[in-house]
């Protein structure tokens, strides 16, 4: 008998597979593989390396960031590139440009690229022989230029430490023949103000001596043979790190820097020159420790020619301002602002003031009071001033506002001196000088271009005062109402958009109305409210709510059904024959629909007539919708067709009798589309009709109401401001009488 067994192979094609578990061959955290390519200026930097004919230009390379240090990794990179390893090397980065050490050595990720090249020594000690030759000009613009690349790098910065000194780019600085070249100066600045930022051992700014500010000084006070735009920028940085970084420095800098002599840069096309001279000023004022001196730095910039070289350059009409150079220009007017002069009135500046208004109106005992108070404000002789300008440039406008105060009937008239001191603390507020919110980024413009911006604004917020108190209808002690309205109208123009010039805020505030203010008003509650409606607990407390208010609707709409309505009977033809009418009303008892035929599009109730029919509501198996297109004769003889109507049809299906075995159909139409919506929603909710019982016409009605009730209540709900902390009441000193009571 034949053998039945299978091939080895046909078997071992039957037998189960088995299932390969994944190999996971990617590196470690620990372990990262890149690439080291040579350095082609090697050999410029490290004069004694060699690179043999049989060099590998490129090797990949796996480091242990955990093992190896950077020393190791060198001879390893070294040792595959069969470069001799008595030389001295190092590993470089490029994005930022620095040298690989053992703090760094981790930062390194897989895929990176190194560059094998000298060490840090051997390019500092490079860099110092070019620089101690000065025989080359090119050459040294390229040694200082490596030694600014590589400034914020503290591996070189610190071999520069070790192996050379400051004093080589000190002496560069005051070189006149270094100053001649515009890029090695400008460049040996950059390198040495980061080498002095990063402040490695002695490296700081208090090292720099006294002749190097000078020489600093002179690149931008004018006293320099040439002036660079790259250069001035460099010394300008430079003189502001030298002011900020050490007391003694900031002495020298204040004295060789007369801060007048930097207004001319500030117009300057280059708007980062421009900036850094801002900065300076502002530095200069912030750290000057005298007093005396800090007021006269401020009134060196109380001139027309600064005002006007920072309007040709930061604050040209048209063009946005820079954010960086608005913030300079508002600390620049903190400084101007914070120099007014604020000290108590004299007896005649008071009386001055008192002299305007007419003091036979008013009882001594007034006159006094305004005395003393004029006397105490916190503006003191900038707000007489202020009122004395007034009355002086503007005296046809004291006139009028006088006169059209004194028309008004008794107890609506404002008083001049309370109303003019009024209108000073909103000046002094926005301008900063008493608490509040400060506007200065807004009047930016104003600031620069008037020599009084003080009282200029209070003469266009004392027109408005006005404007105002007649708007509102004001009365003698609605003094303070007034005048917080006056303060938000002026916020809100000046929020619309940043002032030129006096004139142009006075033209905006001469448009803007109490009325306006009042709309701005109405819409900001409206989104206050409109935030508390969406809030999480009211939407939870809507839900609730909204089943009552469609339960009050469908009422409301049954009741409409019960006082009935008129609507035509569909045409059996097509024909413009007359119409016919009939009324259908729902009984009290909400079960019964009452059907009377009419004549026209009046009914009236009580007339006996023969053709009345009832209908049960139980009868009733369906309500919908059926529109029908209605076609009038034209009564002009001029048109050749009809014109038409659409009307809105109730399809009201009863159920099968024995003499409709499909059911009658109620026909019912009407021109009232709203009547249509109400009658079906309203006969669909007493048929039960399930799919039909959801409220379409009365949604926005639901939703009204709804808005008003929960405004009502939350009316009477005070929002917590979540940085109070509540108030913790004491421990009752009979603790267990206490809890007994509870």
């Amino acid at each position: 008998m034949p053998s039945t067994s299978l091939p080895y192979t046909q078997m071992a094609f039957h037998m189960p597979v088995k299932e390969l578990q994944p190999v996971d061959i990617s590196l470690p955290d620990h372990m990262v593989k890149g690439a080291v390519v040579i350095d082609k200026e090697l050999t410029t930097w490290n004069r004694r390396a060699v690179i043999p004919s049989n060099a590998l230009h490129t090797v990949f390379l796996t480091i242990n960031r955990l093992e190896q240090k950077q020393s190791d990794v060198v001879k390893m990179a070294a040792h595959e590139m069969n470069l001799p390893e008595n030389d001295s090397y190092g590993l470089m980065a490029d994005g930022p440009k620095r040298f690989i050490t053992d703090e760094n050595l981790n930062q390194l990720g897989s895929g990176f690229i190194l560059t094998l090249c000298a060490s840090p020594d051997h390019y500092v000690k490079r860099i110092t022989e070019i620089l101690n030759e000065g025989s080359n000009i090119l050459q040294m613009e390229n040694a200082v230029k490596t030694l600014d690349e590589f400034s914020l790098d503290p591996a070189l910065i610190e071999a520069f430490h070790s192996c050379s000194s400051l004093e080589l780019l000190f002496s560069l600085i005051r070189d006149d023949r270094v100053c001649m070249s515009s890029t090695l100066l400008s460049t040996c600045l950059r390198a040495l103000s980061s080498i002095l930022e990063l402040a490695v051992g002695d490296f700081t700014w208090k090292s720099v001596p006294r002749d190097v500010v000078v020489s600093i000084a002179a690149l931008v006070t004018g006293k320099a043979k040439r002036e660079e735009s790259n250069t001035l920028l460099a010394a300008l940085q430079m003189i502001e790190q030298l002011v900020v970084g050490d007391d003694m420095t900031r002495d020298w800098c204040l004295e060789e820097v007369p801060i007048e002599t930097l207004i001319r840069h500030v117009e300057k096309s280059d708007e980062r020159i421009a900036l850094s001279a801002l900065s300076l000023m502002n530095s200069m004022i912030r750290r000057c420790a005298d007093d005396e001196k800090r007021l006269e730095l401020i009134k060196s910039l109380e001139v027309v020619p600064f005002r006007n070289a920072v309007h040709s350059s930061l604050l040209r009409v048209g063009n946005a301002t820079n954010p960086k150079a608005l913030e300079q220009l508002v600390e620049v007017q903190r400084s101007l602002i914070s120099a007014y002069d604020t000290t108590p009135p004299s007896e005649a500046e008071i009386q001055k003031i008192l002299d305007i208004e007419s003091a036979e109106e008013h009882s001594e005992e007034n006159v006094e009071i305004w005395r003393k108070q004029i006397g105490e404000h916190r503006c003191g002789r900038l707000a007489t001033l202020a009122m004395t300008q007034f009355a002086e440039k503007s005296p046809q406008d004291l006139r009028m506002l006088i006169s059209e105060n004194t028309m008004r009937i008794e107890g609506g008239k404002w008083q001049l001196i309370p109303m003019w001191m009024r209108c000073c603390d909103i000046t002094a507020e926005i301008f900063g000088l008493i608490p509040g919110r400060e506007e200065l980024d807004r009047l930016i413009s104003i600031l620069f271009s008037s020599d009084t911006p003080f009282s200029a604004v209070f003469a266009c917020i004392v027109h408005l005062f006005h404007r105002t108190w007649r708007e509102m209808q004001a009365k003698g002690g609605e003094m303070e109402k007034v005048a917080s309205v006056v303060l938000e109208q002026l916020r809100h123009v000046l929020k619309k958009k940043e002032m030129q010039d006096v004139e142009e805020l006075a033209a905006d505030l001469e448009t803007f109305s109490y009325k306006a203010m009042q709309e701005i008003w109405r819409e900001e509650q409206l989104g206050k409210e409109n935030d508390q409606l969406h809030s999480q607990a009211v939407i939870s407390l809507k839900a609730k709510l909204k089943p009552k208010m469609e339960e009050l609707v469908r009422i409301n709409h049954l009741n409409f059904l019960k006082q009935g309505a008129i609507f035509r009977k569909p045409m059996k033809s097509k024909s413009l024959a007359k119409a016919a009418f009939w009324h259908w009303k729902l009984d009290v008892s909400e079960k019964m629909l009452t059907i009377t035929g009419c004549d026209g599009d009046h009914f009236v109730e009580g007339v006996p007539r023969d053709d009345i029919r009832q209908v049960w509501i139980k009868d009733i198996s369906d309500v919908t919708n059926n529109d029908e297109i209605d076609r009038k004769a034209s009564s002009s003889r001029f048109t050749s067709s009809p014109s038409t109507q659409m009307l809105r049809g109730i399809r009201v299906q009863l159920k099968p009798t024995s003499d409709f075995k499909e059911g009658e159909v109620l026909m019912a139409l009407t021109s009232d589309e709203k009547q249509a919506l109400i009658w079906q929603e309203s006969l669909v909710y007493l048929v039960g009709n399930p799919e039909m019982r959801t409220l379409t016409n009365g949604l926005a009605m639901v939703e009204r109401m709804l808005k008003m009730e929960l405004r009502v209540r939350l009316l009477n709900v005070k929002l917590s401001n979540p940085e109070e902390k509540p108030e913790i009441p004491p421990i009752p000193e009979d603790l267990s009488s206490f809890i007994s009571n509870l």
